[in-house]
């Protein structure tokens, strides 16, 4: 989802621990994290719901199919031109 690298870490560590300080950090950054999973789990429960509301699977196997169907028609229509 977000690529943040080991500078940019360690940037935000050095700026966390001279605003915040040593003693809150670690219970700040706990607190970050659980928040980044409620919005990553609800984002993902959105996602699924909207998903199964429009029918994806189905369209997708549709999709699949079809795709099926003109490798089919092509391999056939190769042999015909053989």
């Amino acid at each position: 989802m977000l690529q943040i690298g080991f500078l940019e870490i360690a940037i935000i560590l050095i700026i966390g621990l001279l605003v915040i300080g040593p003693e809150r950090l670690p219970e700040l950054i706990k607190n970050l994290l659980k928040f980044y999973k409620k919005i990553q789990n609800q984002f993902t429960e959105f996602k699924n719901n909207f998903e199964e509301d429009i029918g994806a699977d189905d369209i997708k196997k549709d999709v699949f199919n079809e795709m099926r169907m003109e490798e089919l028609e092509g391999f056939e229509q190769k042999k015909k031109d053989e």
